[in-house]
């Protein structure tokens, strides 16, 4: 009887080891998620329109979006890239 109990918890064991590793997201899909949430290089974003006008904001080295210092706004038919979130 004792024999059996062990089986069954071994193979329940690695059962549940095989279920978690199957549920764990891969690391392919870590680092497209990670890259979702960059920039994703040099550019620009605009955001934020409102009254004619859009805040501009430039991609950092870090791949975070920051307001750009030279052009901090710009008028809204002429900026580049408009998006709701940069």
């Amino acid at each position: 009887m004792m024999k059996f109990t062990t089986k069954f918890l071994v193979a329940g064991a690695i059962a549940a080891v095989a279920i978690a590793m199957s549920m764990a997201p891969s690391e392919a899909a870590k680092r497209k998620h990670a890259a979702a949430k960059t920039c994703g290089g040099a550019g620009l974003c605009s955001t934020n329109c409102s009254g004619g006008f859009c805040s501009v904001y430039l991609c950092g080295a870090d791949g975070a979006w920051y307001p750009a210092v030279l052009t901090p706004i710009c008028p809204q038919g002429n900026c580049v890239n408009v998006r709701k979130k940069c």
